[in-house]
């Protein structure tokens, strides 16, 4: 007599997001994870609809500003808020990178978070106009994951500017020569878990449990 089929829960990602230790812990109650890594700007696209229906990646990360909900950043991608479930997880920090020759280099605790009147007269760098082509399937990462982040972070390192950026993805994909600090100039961005409502399963209430930190037999 054979064990049942071990279930795999896919799970869509974007640069900074840490599950390994949610999937260790869910792993171990006998079901698989799939991670597949999405950049950003293509976060809602495991939640747009698919015909036919497959609901794959089951779930997900989202990460919107934190001056805004959640609720706008998925109405921005023509989905309806009262068709998706979220569960929050954490507060992300801004912080702005430039070149270890820049004079911001120099900036301290002592000196508090780098602000507008420090960043006037500097070149910004924005990610989003150097991303990479967004995926069309949400089962398939991009060739290369956070391209526009990257090409952020290199231009900053030449010291003609600077770029801002999650605090994880800074550490994510940071460089030697680049400098990481703290800054005020954004209200930074809040992460949960989303998921569609019509794809509500066992399995993905089973990793909200672990990442709820309840015991598998827990009650939901």
């Amino acid at each position: 007599m054979t064990d049942a089929a071990v279930e795999t829960l896919f799970l869509s990602t974007i640069p900074g997001a840490t599950p390994s230790k949610w999937v260790q812990r869910f792993t171990t109650r006998g079901a698989n994870v799939q991670l597949v890594t999405q950049d950003e700007q293509s976060q809602t696209l495991f939640l747009q609809p698919h015909d036919p229906p497959r609901h794959l990646p089951q779930l997900g990360y989202l990460r919107w500003r934190a001056d805004a909900t959640w609720q706008d950043l998925v109405a921005t991608h023509q989905l309806d808020p009262d068709a998706i479930h979220l569960v929050r997880l954490y507060h992300e920090k801004p912080v702005v990178l430039v070149s270890k020759d820049h004079l911001l280099a120099a900036w301290t605790h002592e000196d508090g978070d780098v602000g507008a009147n420090e960043l006037a007269d500097e070149t910004f760098w924005d990610p989003n106009e150097y991303a990479g082509r967004p995926v069309a399937d949400p089962l398939e990462s991009p060739d290369q994951v956070g391209a526009g982040e990257r090409m952020a972070i290199q231009l900053a390192a030449t010291g003609s500017g600077y770029t801002l950026l999650p605090a994880s993805v800074a550490r994510m994909f940071g460089q030697k020569d680049v400098i990481v600090q703290p800054t005020n100039i954004h209200p930074g961005w809040d992460v949960g878990l989303a998921w569609r409502k019509a794809a509500d399963s066992d399995l993905i209430q089973d990793f909200i449990g672990v990442t709820k930190g309840r015991r598998p037999t827990s009650h939901r």
